[in-house]
C-alpha cells in the first residue's frame, strides 16, 4: 500500500510540474516587492487643484483677517512676541505680590511696575478649570489679541500685567472679553497713577 501511495505522489508531482507555466504575466511579476518611488503602478489619480489663498474662518471678519495677514508680513509696534511676555513663574508671583489687583466676573488682573525695564509685558494664566485644551488656547489667544490691539496702549511705560482667567471665561465672546479687560485695565491704571510718587 505504501508503494501505491508513493507512486501516486510521484505521478501527481509530475502532473503538477507539467501544468505550471514558466512565463508569468507582467502584472504578477514581483507582486510582493515594493515599486520604485517614480513608478505609479496603476491609473494615476487626479490631483486636487491648489488653493488660491488662505481661507478665513466664519467667525473672523475681513478686517481681522487683514490685520492678521499684515502682522505676519512684518513686525510692527503692535506685534506681540516673546519679549512682550512674562515667562518665569517668579515674575508672575512677584507681580501678584506687589501689583494692584482688579477682579471682574471672568478675570483677575494684576498690574505693576518692575524695578528694572521700561517694556510693557503681559502674562496669561488659564487653568484646566476653564475647559479643555482647545478652550484654554482660544481664551489665551483672545486675551493676547486684546492686549496687542488695545490694552498695551492704555498701560504706562514699564507696567506689566498678569491676567488670570476664571470659570466662565471660555464661553465669553470676544467683544465681552475685550470690554471686561479694558474696564479692569482702566481701573488698575488709575490706581497705579495714584500710588506713584
Amino acid at each position: 500500500m505504501s508503494a501505491v501511495t508513493a507512486a501516486s505522489s510521484e505521478k501527481l508531482a509530475a502532473t503538477d510540474e507539467k501544468d505550471l507555466s514558466t512565463a508569468q504575466s507582467p502584472t504578477q511579476a514581483h507582486a510582493r516587492l515594493p515599486r520604485p518611488d517614480g513608478d505609479a503602478g496603476g491609473t494615476p489619480r487626479p490631483q486636487a487643484a491648489p488653493r488660491e489663498g488662505p481661507r478665513t474662518p466664519d467667525h473672523n471678519d475681513s478686517a481681522e483677517a487683514a490685520r492678521l495677514g499684515a502682522s505676519t508680513r512684518g513686525r510692527s509696534e503692535q506685534s506681540y512676541g516673546a519679549a512682550d511676555r512674562l515667562h518665569r513663574r517668579s515674575e508672575f508671583l512677584y507681580l501678584q505680590r506687589i501689583g494692584a489687583r482688579y477682579q471682574t466676573a471672568h478675570f483677575v488682573v494684576y498690574a505693576g511696575q518692575f524695578a528694572s525695564g521700561d517694556r510693557k509685558r503681559m502674562g496669561v494664566t488659564v487653568s484646566r478649570r476653564i475647559g479643555n485644551a482647545v478652550v484654554r488656547n482660544r481664551v489665551k489667544r483672545r486675551i493676547r489679541e486684546c492686549y496687542r490691539l488695545e490694552l498695551r496702549t492704555m498701560l504706562p511705560e514699564g507696567t506689566s500685567m498678569v491676567v488670570i482667567a476664571r470659570p466662565g471665561a471660555g464661553a465669553l465672546p470676544y467683544s465681552s472679553l475685550r470690554i471686561e479687560l479694558a474696564a479692569a485695565v482702566r481701573s488698575l491704571v488709575a490706581r497705579i497713577r495714584n500710588v506713584a510718587p
